[in-house]
């Protein structure tokens, strides 16, 4: 069902060279189809432009040449996660707002475990092999994302210390995720290796540069949502303007 995604997502072919690496754009149906499909939805509903800005990103990450640096470079693959989680968090903001909204607590804790399982370096290895795990994990990280940040973005009062403490939280520990790649004292993905050495990069440079991406970059988008949101949530009330007294004659 996949077997066209395959042609540039995955590891299966020739890493994507610095001569010919900008000619890979991925135009599978498999990944135009939905994205199509998302766009006509986000059209239909004429919302802020916030979520088409979300769009592009998906799109910046699964049809341009990034597809194919992902599968050939850790550190791509590192950029691909980041815009691609970017994008579900302004998606989110299109979402319908309804009397029960999803707590942020558990919607972190399942974001946060698909991310950490996607790393695992098995798992990393059989999704860069596999065009149906590949899809399969992609999509459980993008829904627990847009939960993760329809969770957070659009909090109730009550429920929004619990979501600045989510989204902290979930900044620690992609933080560790991040130091733990980049203090590594070997490559933890050596299905990369060659995609790295054709580049002119050590594999364990490669993963050291992708761990710094999520630790500093990530972390650095995580605590400018969680500022953003504390001060639009918890600034104090601007005053209405008083209109001047008639003075008395």
């Amino acid at each position: 069902m996949f077997d066209e995604l395959t042609t540039l997502c995955l590891a299966g072919r020739r890493p994507a060279l610095p001569q010919d690496w900008w000619q890979a754009f991925s135009l599978a149906p498999a990944t135009l189809a939905p994205l199509l499909a998302l766009l006509a939805w986000l059209l239909l509903r004429r919302r802020r432009p916030w979520p088409l800005a979300g769009w592009g990103l998906l799109v910046l990450a699964l049809v341009s040449p990034l597809c194919r640096l992902a599968a050939t470079l850790a550190w791509a693959h590192m950029a691909q996660l980041m815009l691609l989680l970017a994008g579900m968090a302004l998606l989110a903001m299109a979402s319908p707002r309804r009397a029960h909204m999803p707590r942020p607590g558990p919607a972190a804790l399942a974001h946060g475990v698909l991310l950490w399982l996607w790393h695992v370096p098995g798992i990393y290895t059989a999704a860069l092999q596999h065009a149906t795990l590949h899809v399969l994990l992609l999509a459980l990280l993008l829904g627990s994302a847009w939960w993760f940040w329809r969770a957070v973005l659009l909090a109730p009062p009550p429920l929004r210390g619990a979501a600045l403490a989510a989204l902290l939280a979930t900044m620690a520990h992609t933080g560790l995720l991040g130091a733990l790649l980049t203090f590594a004292s070997q490559p933890l993905y050596p299905l990369q290796a060659a995609g790295a050495r054709a580049w002119g990069v050590e594999p364990l440079q490669d993963q050291q540069l992708a761990g710094l991406l999520m630790w500093v970059l990530g972390a650095l988008g995580y605590l400018l949502a969680a500022t953003a949101l504390a001060l639009r949530w918890f600034a104090p009330a601007t005053p209405a303007r008083r209109t001047p007294a008639t003075l008395p004659r």
